[in-house]
């Protein structure tokens, strides 16, 4: 099993950043990230205060001139998005397994 969402949370992390990685602004990307973020909590009240850090390094970065690495944090937050997502789904399915009967 740990194998398995292992490997599952490794594929989404590849495929997430090619998928987002398109056209836009940086600026773009990290609104983007940051509504995903926003959205994810509210329907799963699952928040990683990692992506939070993540989405302000990206600011701080973009505000410094660093369009390259404000761009990959933008990236990096997504996947952190997008994993929480995987955790609230996953947990939402398997705790009653954890619950002694």
């Amino acid at each position: 099993m740990k194998f398995k969402l292992k490997m599952l949370i490794v594929g989404l992390a590849l495929t997430t950043s090619g998928a987002f990685a398109g056209n836009g602004t940086t600026a773009e990307h990290i609104e983007a990230a940051t509504a995903a973020y926003k959205q994810v909590a509210k329907d799963t009240s699952y928040q990683w205060t990692t992506t939070v850090r993540t989405i302000k390094a990206a600011r701080k970065a973009l505000e410094a001139g660093d369009d390259k690495a404000a761009r990959k944090l933008a990236h990096q937050a997504m996947d952190l998005v997008e994993a929480t997502r995987l955790q609230a789904k996953i947990e939402g399915e398997t705790w009653q397994m954890r619950v002694p009967k």
